[in-house]
């Protein structure tokens, strides 16, 4: 029988050490991980693979299965492209937004739910999941009970909390199995990993994909906080170790949704950067602007915004927590 790598999904192998899923000869019988995932979990080193697999060859293998769909997005990365993904997955499914503790005290749940779903256009059953112990996911194993479901696929944006959904739930229902892998970099699945969970859960780990439009994609996946500021006329914020700029040509206070990587990622300048071409306009209080791969900013009153940052990367939307949904 093939064994395959309790890390990343891999067959494992003797014969190639450039090829996914190699162990050492003395290894075969007794490893769970391949000589990547052991040294990724105990060393931390990174190695290139040719990952993901395409969103499309993803879509279509989930597509001709009979079993459900519990899909994963970062509630900060939320956008057109991960619903329109999300949309084209033809099975039952969930679409689950993770890491929500995040969401402001103010804000109820329920809002944020039926802004996504009228917003976006969902008509799939949509579950907030956030919190310090198992980081929420007892929550997303009794909607799996109640709903009857035995076998389900975990799909998702690369480093969008799978991996770590898998292992909180293995500790809740006490599997005896081996941990996946967790890494903040990614692509640390490279094919699909059955587990089973108990006699009555039994899961399914997918690699994750790529945003086309995605101007980072190692932000996400670390924990997520809120930056606010105050900007004042012609202040510029830069982003990713200044290689992108946001110029704001009006007093404005603006709430960022980030990953806790900010602290190095944002920075406020009073003299404005070169190369500021495109212009963002905003003409209504209480928007926000998706920067796709990175998290969103929440503006608080109209202003122009001039940046580096091409629009494709950009969505303009009514704010999740703000307007008619506080």
């Amino acid at each position: 029988m093939n064994k395959m790598c309790y890390g990343c999904g891999a067959k494992l192998q003797t014969e190639n050490k450039e090829i996914s899923g190699y162990i050492p000869e003395g290894k075969k019988d007794d490893a769970k991980y391949c000589m990547r995932c052991f040294r990724l979990m105990h060393y931390g080193e990174q190695r290139n693979e040719n990952t993901p697999k395409d969103v499309k060859e993803i879509v279509n293998k989930i597509n001709k299965d009979v079993r459900f769909v519990v899909f994963l997005v970062d509630f900060i990365n939320l956008n057109s492209e991960v619903v329109s993904i999300f949309k084209s997955i033809k099975k039952r499914k969930v679409l689950v937004l993770n890491k929500c503790e995040l969401i402001p005290e103010h804000v109820k749940k329920e809002r944020v739910t039926e802004y996504i779903r009228d917003y976006y256009g969902i008509s799939d059953d949509i579950k907030l999941k956030g919190g310090v112990k198992t980081h929420g996911a007892k929550s997303i194993l009794n909607y799996l009970e109640k709903k009857d479901i035995h076998e389900a696929y975990i799909l998702g944006i690369s480093n969008s909390g799978k991996s770590t959904l898998i292992n909180d739930l293995m500790d809740i229902c006490e599997s005896k199995n081996a941990k996946i892998v967790v890494n903040s970099k990614a692509n640390t699945t490279l094919d699909f990993i059955r587990v089973k969970l108990d006699e009555d859960l039994t899961l399914i780990d997918s690699p994750g994909f790529i945003l086309n439009n995605a101007l980072n994609h190692d932000v996400m996946g670390k924990n997520i906080k809120a930056y606010s500021m105050q900007m004042k006329e012609c202040e510029t914020v830069s982003l990713l170790d200044n290689k992108y700029y946001l110029k704001f040509t009006e007093p404005t206070p603006f709430t960022f949704f980030t990953s806790s990587d900010a602290k190095r990622v944002v920075k406020k300048y009073f003299a404005a950067a070169d190369g500021l071409v495109n212009k963002i306009e905003i003409t209504e209080p209480n928007t926000d602007i998706v920067l796709i791969g990175v998290g969103f900013i929440t503006i608080k009153k109209p202003t122009i915004i001039t940046t580096n940052i091409a629009l494709k990367n950009i969505e303009i939307r009514p704010s999740m927590f703000g307007g008619n949904y506080e």
